[in-house]
C-alpha cells in the first residue's frame, strides 16, 4: 500500500469516526424530542438551541413554543417570537401561523392587524397553488382580512363623527355670537309657480 493509499485510508478512517461521533442532525433532533417527552427540558433546550442556531426550521419552531408557553424554560416572549420568525422566514407555515397570532393579539409585541395580516399571507403571495392544499391558510387570511376591514371602518365611524362634531360645534358657535348663515327664501306666489 503506498503512501498515498494509506493517507486517504487515514482521512475515511477519521471521517467515519468523526461522523459516528457526532450525530446527524435528524438523530440530535430526535433525541431532543425524546429528551422533551421524558421531561428533561434542559437536554432538549440544548439540543434544539444547537439545532436551530445551525438554522434548522423545525428546531427554530419548537424552541419558540418552548419560550412561548414556559414549557420548560421561563417565558420569554421575545426569545419565541425570535425563533419563530426564523422558522417563519424560512417559509415554515406554523410558524408564520404564530408570528401573526402574537401580532394579532398583541402577544409580546405591540398589536398590529397589519403585521398580522402580512405574516398570515406570507406564503401565500409566492405560493397560490398552496391554498388548496392548506385551507386553513385560507381561512386565516379571511380572519385577518375581515379584522383589518373592521378597524378601517371602526377608524372611519370615528372620524366621520369626529367632523361631524366639529361641523356641529361651528355652527352652534356662529349662531352664539349671532354670525349664523343668512338662508333666503323666496315667496312661491301663483303666478310664478309654473315655469
Amino acid at each position: 500500500m503506498g503512501l498515498r493509499h494509506l493517507s486517504c485510508a487515514i482521512l475515511l478512517a477519521l471521517g467515519c469516526t468523526a461522523v459516528h461521533a457526532e450525530p446527524a442532525a435528524g438523530e440530535r433532533f430526535a433525541q431532543a424530542a425524546q429528551a422533551h417527552r421524558q421531561g428533561d427540558y434542559r437536554q432538549a433546550l440544548q439540543l434544539w438551541q444547537q439545532l436551530a442556531e445551525q438554522g434548522q426550521r423545525d428546531a427554530q419552531y419548537n424552541l419558540g413554543l418552548m419560550y412561548r408557553y414556559a414549557d420548560g424554560v421561563p417565558q420569554d416572549l421575545a426569545a419565541a417570537m425570535k425563533w419563530y420568525k426564523r422558522a417563519a422566514e424560512q417559509g415554515d407555515l406554523q410558524s408564520q401561523y404564530e408570528v401573526g397570532l402574537m401580532y394579532q393579539e398583541g402577544v409580546g409585541v405591540a398589536a398590529d392587524q397589519a403585521e398580522a395580516h402580512r405574516w398570515f399571507t406570507m406564503n401565500r403571495q409566492y405560493h397560490y397553488h398552496h391554498l388548496a392544499h392548506n385551507p386553513q391558510l385560507e381561512q386565516w387570511r379571511r380572519q385577518a382580512s375581515a379584522l383589518l376591514w373592521q378597524r378601517d371602518m371602526q377608524e372611519s365611524l370615528a372620524r366621520s363623527r369626529d367632523d361631524g362634531q366639529q361641523v356641529l360645534a361651528r355652527l352652534q358657535e356662529r349662531l352664539r355670537q349671532g354670525d349664523a348663515p343668512r338662508v333666503q327664501t323666496a315667496a312661491v306666489t301663483g303666478d310664478t309657480l309654473a315655469r
